[in-house]
């Protein structure tokens, strides 16, 4: 080795080691040099957005004021942390870019679509223009779009752009009726119908309430004839009849 290629070698790891940290930034230090977005910033670190978005070789920051993210700080960690990524886009825009923007609507892949958590469209965007002003929103069913570009914050083109909207991004959550798990399905009362009491008995029929002409006939004991008086009856008139038969041959004699 020459004594001159030393020299030479530093020289080019050191030129290598330059042109790879130009590529690389740390959303912490960009953030930090406007107070505006302290809250933002915090809450980047907290939950471990910030070193997402340094991982990345190019996307655009949704930052939000101060005054306009305060509500979000209340909110518990994993909603914190789902709610920042959807603010950050894969994807480089800066203002040039946003002026740009035709009516139709443009769908930005997220942060949160990578996370494998998004559901219904949640990891995505819509930017649409409207009017002279360029709104940002959910793209889930639902979700409002009222988040309004404000201003390009700062940009280290084509690494990282950091934009601020109007409002944090609200992401529609359907979800379903709750219901007791033990509870029994309520029951369907049935209507009376008319003139008529639901726990009423039909009327009981007695027999006086029965037409004389309809009830059947009774045959009672005085009624019926008396087979032994007709007997005897019988037997009397055929022994008269054999008397008088017996005299009338008497006299023929």
């Amino acid at each position: 080795m020459s004594p001159m290629s030393s020299p030479i070698v530093a020289l080019f790891l050191t030129f290598f080691l330059l042109l790879s940290a130009a590529d690389t930034f740390n959303i912490t230090k960009v953030l930090g040099s406007f107070s505006d977005y302290s809250t933002f910033n915090d809450l980047l670190t907290q939950t471990g957005v910030a070193s997402e978005i340094n991982d990345k070789k190019s996307v655009t920051v949704l930052a939000v004021s101060n005054s306009q993210i305060s509500g979000l700080s209340s909110q518990p960690k994993d909603t914190i942390k789902k709610m920042l990524s959807i603010h950050v886009v894969l994807d480089y825009y800066d203002k040039a870019k946003v002026d740009k923007v035709p009516s139709k609507p443009l769908t930005l892949t997220t942060l949160y679509q990578q996370s494998g958590k998004a559901q219904n469209q949640q990891g995505f965007l819509t930017m649409t223009r409207v009017g002279k002003q360029v709104s940002f929103g959910s793209a889930a069913p639902g979700s409002s779009h009222d988040s309004i570009f404000v201003k390009q914050v700062t940009t280290q083109p084509y690494d990282i752009s950091v934009l601020e909207i109007s409002n944090v991004i609200n992401v529609a959550i359907t979800s379903s009726p709750s219901y007791a798990p033990n509870a029994s399905p309520p029951r369907k009362a049935l209507a009376p119908g008319p003139n008529k009491s639901p726990l009423a008995s039909p009327p009981k029929t007695t027999r006086s309430d029965i037409p004389a002409a309809d009830a059947p006939s009774t045959i009672t004991d005085s009624d019926a004839p008396d087979n032994t008086s007709a007997a005897s009856i019988a037997s009397a008139s055929a022994i008269l009849f054999i008397f008088a038969s017996a005299c009338f041959m008497l006299t023929m004699i």
